[in-house]
């Protein structure tokens, strides 16, 4: 479900595919060969959300801008993706920046206005506090989230070859709910 919000409507690039069943709300932009999986949440009201290209949103994750009350204002944090991101199931990305070439675990957190920087993963179930920040190329686990060890040149190469691989995965999944449409 795509929904427009206070007259912001998403932009998706027309080589990305949404799943029918993820929604996606106001102001939020998606690059092109990116994908959006079954139960995603994308909702870009206090802020927006950027998505960049051949990123993948996978089966239940929830990206949404921050609320971060300070004594006497609140302040509004965009979620900014960089290309060739995997975000995990189940995961929240909220307010927060993740940078290019980076995997984010199955059910992780990344909270208000911490920063993933490229080459990361932040492993399954771990939580990035408010303002932390993950640095290149580092493997990070545990509540709070810390760092477990750098990341190896192999496993930043597989973060590219699995999203080159969802890339593809979403083209076919595009091309069949097209055929499907069209012979309806």
């Amino acid at each position: 479900m795509i929904e427009k919000f206070e007259g912001k409507t998403p932009r998706i690039h027309e080589s990305a595919f949404i799943h029918p069943r993820a929604t996606i709300v106001g102001d939020v932009e998606i690059g092109a060969k990116s994908s959006v999986w079954p139960g995603a949440v994308i909702r870009g009201d206090f802020a927006k959300v950027t998505i960049g290209e051949k990123t993948c949103v996978k089966d239940n994750a929830v990206l949404h801008p921050a609320d971060v009350y300070h004594e006497d204002s609140i302040e509004y944090a965009p979620v900014e993706i960089g290309n060739r991101v995997i975000i995990g199931h189940g995961a929240l990305i909220h307010g927060a920046k993740i940078e290019k070439e980076t995997l984010i675990g199955v059910g992780s957190i990344v909270f208000n206005k911490a920063e993933i920087k490229s080459n990361s993963i932040v492993g399954m179930g771990a939580v990035v506090l408010e303002n932390d920040e993950v640095p290149e190329r580092k493997i990070v686990v545990g509540i709070p989230a810390r760092t477990l060890r750098d990341l190896e040149d192999i496993e930043v190469t597989q973060i590219r070859e699995r999203t080159e691989k969802h890339a593809e995965l979403a083209r076919r999944y595009k091309e069949g709910l097209e055929d499907i449409r069209g012979t309806s």
